[in-house]
């Protein structure tokens, strides 16, 4: 029976990083999916209550739609919340992320900056593999996982 020393994967490293990487893509995909659907529905939301303001006769609409946003910011925070302990976010971007559903348009630009801010992460991370070993370790040795004794 072989144990495992805290810090490290069973299996292959590089295998379990490209699985993590993997992970991480699908959740960014349901993130960015929601992102768009909550910004959407939040910008109706907005326009239906400033045509009743503006005389219109749109509560119908209002009475489910009001709910419907309600319920899917709730799966966008699920979403969002994936994606925050897969990615490592620190509290500032989860803020962002979370304050996103509430403005209408801000949930476009909050998906557009984390776009970004993964993207060019996902670069330095596989530029990083590239440039050295991924355990850190700069003189080549290599380093024993079995525990000591």
């Amino acid at each position: 029976m072989s144990e495992q020393v805290p810090g490290t994967t069973t299996g292959d490293g590089a295998a379990g990083e490209a699985e993590r990487r993997r992970k991480l893509r699908a959740s960014f995909a349901r993130y960015r999916i929601m992102a768009f659907v909550v910004g959407t529905m939040l910008l109706l939301v907005f326009l239906f209550f400033f045509l009743r303001l503006g005389g219109a006769h749109v509560r119908g609409v209002e009475q489910w739609l009001d709910p419907l946003h309600g319920y899917l910011y709730l799966l966008y925070l699920v979403a969002a919340a994936d994606l925050a302990i897969r990615a490592k976010w620190r509290l500032g971007r989860i803020v962002a992320v979370v304050l996103a559903g509430w403005v209408p348009f801000l949930a476009f630009y909050v998906e557009h900056r984390v776009r970004v801010q993964m993207q060019a992460e996902e670069g330095a991370a596989l530029a990083g593999a590239a440039d050295g070993p991924p355990d850190g370790l700069s003189d080549g040795a290599a380093a024993d996982p079995s525990p000591a004794g």
